[in-house]
């Protein structure tokens, strides 16, 4: 008869649209296109991004309706992934539509069992990239999606193309992630890029997805980061501690840049944002627009510190800053106190959490904590406690239970405050504390700074499917931009010609439809090619390969009309006609045509009528 085929594949859907051609579009059924077909299929290359059935079904309801004479049918062939079945009404419910429109609904499942795989699913800065020149530690995950622990998993890592350490995973548990930290070092600013790949997984049993094997990350590092000091009290005490801890000269590269101003200086609202974080040295009170500034500076995902000190006006802080908990400060403070030295006391001043901000103190028989002395602090409102919405948590206390260091989420960013001066010379009460005078303290310092900057030094995390734009200003740069697509030839480059928007050009390298390293190389008017890297990666999620089994489906899909079929019994080996494997619709119509031939012969012949004589 005049049968017709239209292939809809899940990857491909999405760019089927109105008026576009596909390669199994409505084609005749006939040997010549069949041959066709699965030779553009054997060639196909396996997609890497996460399309579920959603689109292509949405896609198959815009197709044309059939003639009067037609009768559709639907074959959905998919192994029917949990993660993309279990939870999605809105996918039943277009099925059902489709239903709606088709004479039969036919659910293949192309898989017979849950297929154990191990996949990497993080590779990023533990907190945040650090400057040229400075120790980054790097965590990277490992999920186990199977059924049985994977033991001696090894990790090798690539460093712009040069061998890392490999990392170590003595045993992953089924069904959970584990993560271990490698460090590494970006010797010199600008483009670089790690990949991460499991080493003796490919080809054994225990993993059934390759592509996920690998993880990208690519960034471009600095010289160093800006960090602003605001300090306010009268001898620029305070700056001068921190400015020194973050930034002490000779060979130590910190990988900040601290610049020490006065308060007057928030009035810039326009250029705050160039700081990897902001500290406020007992600044007795801000104005309305600044304090507005800060607010949207933390929300974007900025990091500010406050430090406290005689200076500090208490009504502005509590009605303005901490405005019943609603505002950036994350406590109600009281009069400053005496901490009272006890005799004989052993027990330190300060008792620190296991935050990572503490993470020097740690693991030591003679801590560092032994030598830190506070005389003087804020106490908090007695009225206060700590919110039950887990933004606020309290860091370090002293020793007496009040509360020393706290920090509070704000928006996308973070506010860290000491309730106590920085500086260890004499105020108006005399000393506060000798903190800045630890042993330790620049570590420390750097740790804040790193902690309070992490979130606006991560680099964005893209998958597999999200488009590749890039902005930079036309006045600095030529109107030329070259794309290369990872795994690609040194000959296959793109060049693009970027749009023009409000004095800055913009470059769409479009869909990234390839895991890797994406490259853009740009000119600048004056200076060297630079390049800008971006990481694409696999979904996560990809990796989970369970699936719903005939009955999971039966219980998603309750009430919709369908035949649900195992491929595999389907197309049983050695099934074929003079030389031409049959497909599954045609080799049951030749057995129902075999059947009712041998009936027709039958009720056709002559029969002799059998004698009832014995």
């Amino acid at each position: 008869g005049h049968q017709k085929l239209t292939l809809l594949r899940f990857s491909a859907a999405g760019e089927l649209t109105a008026g576009s051609e596909s390669e199994g579009l409505e084609q005749p059924l006939d040997r010549e296109n069949l041959d066709q077909i699965f030779a553009k299929l054997s060639k196909q290359p396996v997609a890497e991004n996460d399309a579920g059935p959603r689109q292509a079904i949405q896609t198959a309801l815009s197709l044309p309706e059939p003639a009067v004479e037609e009768t559709r049918l639907v074959y959905l062939i998919s192994d029917f992934r949990r993660e993309q079945w279990h939870e999605s009404q809105e996918t039943t419910e277009l099925l059902s539509q489709l239903r709606d429109q088709a004479a039969q609904l036919q659910l293949i499942q192309c898989v017979d069992a849950t297929r154990p795989n191990l996949a990497i699913i993080g590779l990023e800065p533990e907190s945040g990239i650090r400057a040229a020149g400075v120790e980054t530690w790097m965590q990277l995950t490992i999920a186990n999606f199977g059924e049985r622990p994977a033991t001696a998993v090894t990790a090798t890592l690539l460093q712009d193309g040069h061998k890392l350490p490999a990392v170590q995973f003595e045993e992953i548990p089924p069904g959970e992630a584990v993560t271990r930290r490698a460090r590494v070092t970006f010797a010199s600013p600008g483009a670089h890029q790690l990949q991460a790949t499991l080493s003796n997984v490919q080809g054994k049993q225990g993993d059934a997805v390759a592509i996920d094997n690998t993880r990208y990350f690519a960034c471009t590092v600095p010289q160093e980061f800006p960090v602003l000091l605001i300090d306010a009290s009268r001898e620029g005490d305070d700056g001068y501690y921190l400015r020194t801890a973050l930034s002490p000269g000779g060979n130590s590269k910190p990988g900040w840049n601290p610049q020490v101003q006065r308060p007057e200086f928030l009035r810039q609202h326009d250029q705050l944002s160039q700081f990897a974080a902001i500290c406020l040295l007992d600044v007795p009170r801000l104005d309305e627009s600044e304090v507005q500034a800060m607010e949207r500076y933390v929300e974007q995902g900025g990091g500010l510190a406050i430090l406290l000190g005689h200076r500090v006006q208490r009504p502005f802080y509590n009605e303005r800053l901490y405005r019943d908990g609603e505002g950036l400060f994350p406590v109600a403070i009281d009069v400053p106190k005496q901490l009272l030295t006890l005799a004989e006391q052993q027990t330190p001043d300060i008792e620190v959490s296991d935050h990572p901000l503490f993470r020097i103190f740690g693991g030591q028989r003679n801590s560092f904590l032994g030598v830190a002395a506070v005389n003087f602090y804020y106490g908090v409102d007695a009225d206060w406690r700590i919110p039950e919405d887990g933004n606020v948590a309290v860091l370090a206390r002293l020793r007496n239970g009040a509360p020393y260091v706290v920090d509070k989420q704000y928006g996308a960013g973070r506010v860290v405050t000491q309730l106590s001066k920085l500086s260890p010379l004499k105020s108006e009460l005399g000393s506060w504390s000798n903190w800045s005078l630890n042993p330790v303290f620049p570590v420390y310092a750097n740790e804040l700074i790193g902690y309070l900057s992490a979130s606006r030094r991560q680099l964005a995390q893209r998958q597999v499917g999200a488009e590749i734009v890039l902005e930079f200003p036309e006045a600095d740069y030529e109107p030329e931009a070259e794309i290369r697509m990872p795994r690609s030839k040194g000959s296959e480059v793109q060049t693009v010609t970027p749009q023009v928007d409000n004095g800055k050009y913009v470059v769409n390298a479009g869909s990234s439809n390839v895991s890797g390293v994406w490259e853009v190389e740009l000119r600048p008017r004056d200076g060297d090619v630079e390049r800008r890297l971006f990481a694409v990666n696999v979904p996560p999620a990809e990796g989970d390969l369970h699936h719903l089994d005939r009955e999971g489906l039966a219980k998603k899909l309750k009430g919709l009309e369908y035949e649900f079929s195992l491929a595999s019994q389907l197309t049983p080996e050695g099934t074929s006609f003079a030389g031409f494997q049959l497909g599954d619709t045609l080799l049951y119509l030749l057995l129902v045509t075999l059947i009712v031939e041998q009936w027709l012969a039958y009720k056709t012949s002559y029969h002799t009528r059998p004698s009832n004589n014995a």
